[in-house]
């Protein structure tokens, strides 16, 4: 049977027909199943980015503190992100005549789709006095007991974030000479140390926060002691003697508060049966600048002043643990290395924390913890700065 060509043309026309439904109907069909499929995608990859990006920046100011360079951050205020799909449907045939009739044998269809992504990035420069409260502000006895309930142990607590307690003084480097003030500092770390263990063994815990008028905070620490040795090594170090009680057990126990240091109802020069000891805390940038000490700079850097120095410390710190043996250490590199947990470029370097450096990679969560606790009660500052990315 031989078909003419205008039902030739009819059959044509109705299998363009057909395939045009049929790409339309596969096109909204994967727009719909997009949706799911972009949300589990970009969110992970925005976190991924964003947590590396903050660790990044927070390497970086430690090496600025390091060159002795004001301190800034440019935090991620928000991110949005929109969709937008388009879709393309064509067919094309061939016609030719034969005899006066217009043949159409074969039709060629072409589709196509994509899916377009806009995303909005905004950032908060921290300054002005958003930036005095968050980086210059003595961290509280608050954010100390929180902290320590979130896990963190009150020695690592003690060697990155105190000042002082009672008449015992952390690690302190002149900043001019790079020189090591001793002063108090082996006590303290045998301090920090008595304490961790009693922590280690469940005999350390933290009871009540109280708060006073005019900022001041009281925090009440109970220790249960192995033995009369233990509890003076304690109390000597704390340098007050409160009231020992029994506990099961047949061992004794005794609580120190621990009041911030413009509390003038501390115990002063009445020790016997005082239980207060008062404590100063570092502010963000006071960690900042201990922590860049350990940042790898040059010979050269040092002795024309360009990066702060840092001199050898006495022999009888070789063999102990705490600030002095770099909490935090950040290698210097010529190019970008291969394998870093963080690297940045900084003053033709690279300066990065190594992939296999676990306590570098603790004490950066740390760090990186206490700036979002500070951060946490301040208002929020209106974004100034909007990116829409790939435009």
């Amino acid at each position: 049977m031989i078909m003419t060509g205008a039902r030739r043309r009819k059959k044509t026309s109705q299998a363009a027909i057909f395939m045009l439904a049929g790409t339309l109907f596969f096109t909204v069909l994967a727009g719909c199943s997009l949706g799911p499929k972009a949300l589990k995608g970009n969110r992970l990859d925005y976190n991924v980015s964003v947590q590396k990006s903050n660790n990044e920046e927070l390497v970086l100011n430690i090496v600025r503190a390091r060159y002795a360079e004001p301190l800034f951050f440019l935090q991620v205020g928000s991110i949005s992100s929109s969709f937008s799909y388009s879709a393309s449907v064509a067919a094309s045939g061939t016609v030719y005549e034969r005899g006066g009739a217009a043949y159409s044998n074969f039709l060629t269809p072409s589709l196509g789709a994509g899916i377009a992504e806009n995303p909005t990035i905004t950032y908060t420069p921290i300054q002005g006095e958003r930036a005095i409260r968050q980086l210059q502000s003595e961290i509280k006895l608050e954010r100390f007991l929180m902290l320590a309930r979130m896990g963190w142990d009150i020695e690592s607590l003690m060697w990155l974030s105190v000042i002082q307690i009672g008449e015992l003084r952390n690690l302190e480097i002149h900043i001019a000479t790079g020189e090591f003030i001793g002063r108090s500092y082996l006590k303290f770390l045998d301090l920090a140390h008595l304490l961790g263990q009693m922590q280690a063994r469940g005999d350390l815990e933290f009871v009540r926060l109280t708060k006073g008028d005019g900022g001041s905070e009281g925090l009440t620490m109970k220790l249960r002691y192995l033995n009369e040795e233990e509890a003076q090594k304690v109390e000597n170090l704390m340098g007050v003697h409160p009231e020992r009680v029994l506990v099961p057990g047949g061992r004794f126990a005794s609580a120190f508060e621990l009041v911030s240091v413009h509390d003038f109802m501390s115990c002063g020069a009445e020790k016997g049966k005082c239980s207060r000891v008062a404590v100063k805390l570092k502010s963000f940038f006071d960690m900042l600048t201990d922590l860049a000490l350990h940042v790898d700079v040059t010979a050269d850097e040092q002795a024309r002043r360009i990066a702060r120095p840092f001199k050898s410390l006495p022999g009888e710190l070789t063999s102990r643990k705490g600030p002095h043996t770099s909490l935090i250490s950040i290698r210097a590199a010529g190019s970008q290395p291969g394998e870093s947990y963080i690297a940045v470029p900084y003053r033709g370097r690279w300066f990065y924390i190594a992939d296999d450096d676990l306590r570098s990679k603790a004490y950066l969560m740390l760090v990186g913890s206490i700036f979002s606790l500070q951060s946490g009660d301040l208002p929020s500052a209106a974004p100034v700065l909007t990116l829409p990315v790939g435009r």
